[in-house]
């Protein structure tokens, strides 16, 4: 069996999909690089906007950036 991997714009991602998933002998494989979805996008602003409100009005410590940055 071979591997071929694709870059596909993301604004026809959904469409290549749809297109090759009714391929029987196709398999597709997603990543974890695969894009949120516009919900998503929200909740992690949502989240985002609460801690750092969080943070200015002192109710939680922040972390140094270096910190941060180590986890990623």
């Amino acid at each position: 069996m071979a591997k071929l991997t694709l870059e596909i714009e993301d604004k026809k991602l959904k469409f290549f999909k749809d297109l090759i998933k009714h391929l029987s002998f196709v398999k597709i494989t997603t990543s974890e690089l695969d894009e949120d979805t516009d919900e998503q996008v929200r909740e992690n602003i949502r989240t985002s906007v609460k801690e750092l409100k969080e943070v200015l009005e002192g109710k939680t410590k922040s972390r140094p950036a270096k910190e941060f940055l180590k986890e990623l």
